[in-house]
């Protein structure tokens, strides 16, 4: 039977390191346990602690630097045998069971506990009656009865009934106190019950006159009725109200104004109050009061209109916010001009990337577009924009609502780019490009000398006869260059665990019109090109190097090209390409 294994995420490691960080790992006491052996490439290493889901301890790690690294656990640790886990249980239920104080139960039979049980200081209980012991010198002392109030219901004369047993009877409640549990003594017999709770006489409440009182003065309540019959009668003082007049003669102004006013208003110290005029309420003046007995006095802080005036009414107002901006001003008399424009430019929630990338519904106008979903067509309000930047790898495709820089008809972005869009009616346009690097760009507009270049390459081989794609077209792409001419190879080694021989052909195609075949697929997809590349391999630890490499022309300018490899055998087993390398440019 095959060993278990768990290889979920990827892990980064330094060199020498004795930590191993995991990406979308889930690294629990199932999955990865001490004793473990972490595999990443040839090397491998024993895991000495799992500190969480996505941390391990090991030992100075001896397989050179490694980031976003696939590799495999096998799960080989001790504690993953029964026998060990067991015994740990064990040895923690016995410790348990030899916890001083450890209950010892009485059978429901019985009236004390058995001598021959339990050490001094242990406690007896019987569950049936809640009686407690207590062992001292050797014998058990009762100390009393712990249970509390059974579940109350009407009395059953052939029910037996113990202490602290409930029952009902007549609208009263009983609780039985006698240390002998019986049945046929009916309550209220004292010898065996106690009363709980009276049946209470029944009794009316009815609400009689509502009065309004003296504005200041108390609520109160009072019965009318009888205490059988109860009749309540309330009275409750009026509130304060704000509002209020004054014929104060006054000038409208800033600072201090005096208006004599009503008694008894609502306004309190600190509050915000406008005077405006009965006559012409577009004169006006406001601020903060203080108010006793018959006078308001008001700061003036704001005024609108004026004159000197006697009409005044008064009423509460909103404190004006910082900066209590016109709008007939349209914005200028913010105090910060770029502070107020940061306030507005906010960045808002990332969006998934989808085939129809809807930009209004951002919460911002900066935004990440997260995923790798490819964009046929954009949702932008006219006179809108957006910033976005890319944090996936996808292909935008022009059209009907999307006008790609550079005149382009496919842009595939590079983690990192940003693109300003604005629309105009309903088309989204690519107002502003900023590459992640330079050699995006370069890319993008299809500049002569564009280069990439890929190593690390593993797909899975394949034993298929007729050819199978390596599927290494996704990360294998180039955007062809204003002379529509690319140079490109591929380079590496054909491996078999036995006696072999191997075909390897070269294909491309454009992006999106054929999508990057997947690794294994045997529907061949593209344009060959270039001699197959063909050897045997001597068994396994043989390796048969390689290399590939053809000049493409007459490619249509900004377009994204996939490159890929067909593996074929003879032999019907199994040829792999690893170490796979890749480089091309446009020229």
């Amino acid at each position: 039977m095959a060993l278990n294994s768990y290889s979920t995420g990827t892990v980064t490691i330094a060199a020498n390191g004795t930590s191993v960080t995991g990406a979308g790992t889930i690294w629990s006491g199932v999955n990865v346990r001490p004793g473990d052996i972490l595999q990443v490439g040839d090397f491998q290493t024993v895991i000495t602690d799992v500190t969480d889901t996505a941390t391990l301890v090991i030992p100075p790690w001896g397989g050179g630097a490694q980031a976003g690294a696939s590799y495999v656990v096998w799960q080989v640790s001790p504690q993953r045998f029964a026998g060990a886990q067991a015994m740990a249980d064990v040895s923690t239920l016995v410790a348990g069971l030899n916890t001083d104080g450890f209950y010892v139960f009485v059978g429901p039979t019985l009236t004390v506990p058995d001598p021959s049980y339990g050490n001094d200081g242990q406690y007896a209980f019987q569950a049936s009656t809640g009686k407690l012991w207590i062992k001292t010198g050797g014998a058990w002392s009762f100390i009393g009865v712990y249970k509390g109030f059974g579940i109350p219901a009407p009395y059953d004369n052939a029910h037996t009934y113990s202490i602290n047993d409930v029952a009902t009877s007549s609208g009263s409640s009983y609780v039985w106190i006698n240390s002998t549990p019986g049945s046929g003594h009916a309550p209220p017999n004292a010898t065996y019950w106690a009363v709980l709770a009276s049946k209470g006489d029944a009794a009316t409440v009815t609400v009689g006159t509502t009065t309004t009182g003296a504005g200041g003065s108390s609520a109160s309540v009072a019965n009318s009725g009888t205490s059988s019959a109860a009749v309540f009668d309330f009275t409750i003082p009026a509130g304060k109200t704000y509002g209020g007049t004054s014929t104060t003669s006054l000038a409208i102004g800033t600072g201090s104004k005096a208006f004599t006013t009503q008694a008894g208003l609502a306004y309190t110290n600190g509050a915000r109050v406008r005077a405006s005029s009965a006559a012409n309420t577009s004169n006006w003046m406001e601020g903060l009061v203080t108010y006793s007995g018959t006078t308001l006095t008001m700061t003036v802080d704001k005024t609108n209109g004026s004159g000197t005036l006697a009409d005044w009414n008064l009423n509460i107002v909103g404190q004006p916010s910082a900066g209590d901006l016109t709008s007939t001003n349209n914005l200028s008399d913010v105090s910060s001009a770029i502070t107020a424009h940061d306030n507005l430019i906010k960045r808002g929630a990332d969006i998934a990337s989808a085939a129809t990338l809807n930009l209004d519904t951002a919460t911002g106008e900066i935004v990440n577009v997260t995923g790798t979903t490819n964009i046929t067509a954009m949702t932008l309000t006219d006179g809108h924009r957006r910033l976005t930047r890319f944090l996936g790898i996808l292909t935008i495709t022009a059209g009907a609502s999307i006008v790609l820089p550079y005149g382009l008809a496919t842009y595939t972005t590079a983690v990192g780019d940003i693109i300003e869009w604005a629309s105009y009616g309903s088309t989204a346009t690519a107002i502003a490009f900023y590459p992640a690097t330079q050699a995006a760009q370069r890319n993008a507009i299809g500049l002569n000398g564009t280069f990439v270049q890929v190593s690390g390459l593993g797909p899975t081989g394949t034993s298929s006869s007729a050819g199978a794609h390596m599927g290494v077209g996704a990360a294998c792409q180039l955007v062809a260059p204003t002379t529509g001419r690319i140079e490109f190879e591929f380079y590496g080694q054909m491996t078999s665990t036995n006696i072999a021989s191997g075909t390897v052909q070269m294909r491309y195609g454009a992006v999106p019109s054929v999508s990057p075949p997947s690794n294994g697929a045997t529907t061949l997809v593209g344009t060959s090109v270039g001699s197959p590349a063909v050897g045997t391999v001597g068994g396994a630890g043989y390796n048969v190097p390689f290399k590939n490499g053809a000049i493409i022309s007459g490619l249509t300018q900004g377009t994204t090209y996939w490159f890929d490899l067909v593996v074929s055998t003879g032999s019907g087993l199994v040829i792999t390409l690893p170490n796979l390398q890749f480089k091309a440019k446009g020229f």
